[in-house]
């Protein structure tokens, strides 16, 4: 049985006492439009994706359910924790989904060692599989190349407008051998 690769992202955002629970599924859903901004930013299967105002509906992406951002944990605690996976279907994508977060003015990130975390992430990835390409990307290159400029100004917008702000951000990389059991129980540490 072949191995997927993923990432496991853990988000900790200050939210206050008492958050809106419109500041709450507006901060989800954000970070579903930006994780599947970078992934059709920069994964081979959707390099015939063009940004339109369809980006924005739910059903305006076509993003394959094995490629979808997966929740495996949220605790609405003080802090809130997201506990995310993601496929590596591109490590270039999830690199992107870390630059972007990083350019959101209104968070103030440790960005070296996020920068670090995707690093280990994106050599452990590498030398699994093999590929021989290089990971190295540029952001702002792939955002001319896409036309999708303005899409991620107003990504960037939503976000820091948002009340909720992201104080911690922690990446690993696992292995699963069966996506499918993992979708059907809990994932715990």
């Amino acid at each position: 049985m072949e191995s997927t690769s993923f990432v496991k992202m853990r988000l900790m955002f200050e939210d206050g006492k008492e958050p809106y629970f419109e500041d709450i599924t507006s901060l989800f859903h954000d970070l579903e439009l930006l994780y599947d901004f970078s992934l059709l930013l920069y994964a081979d299967a959707y390099d015939t994706y063009r940004f339109s105002q369809y980006f924005w509906f739910r059903g305006g992406k076509s993003i394959k359910a094995e490629h979808k951002l997966r929740a495996l944990r949220i605790v609405k605690e003080s802090p809130l924790t997201v506990e995310l996976l993601a496929a590596m279907l591109s490590p270039e994508a999830i690199w992107a989904f870390v630059q972007i977060i990083q350019k959101i003015s209104s968070w103030p990130l440790e960005r070296q060692k996020l920068k670090l975390e995707v690093e280990g992430v994106r050599l452990e990835n590498y030398i699994r599989s093999c590929r021989g390409r290089e990971a190295k990307i540029d952001l702002d290159d792939r955002l001319l190349e896409r036309e999708a400029e303005l899409t991620l100004d107003r990504l960037l917008k939503r976000f820091e407008k948002n009340p909720i702000k992201l104080r911690e951000m922690d990446l690993t990389s696992e292995d699963d051998g069966n996506t499918s059991e993992r979708n059907d129980s809990e994932h715990r540490e």
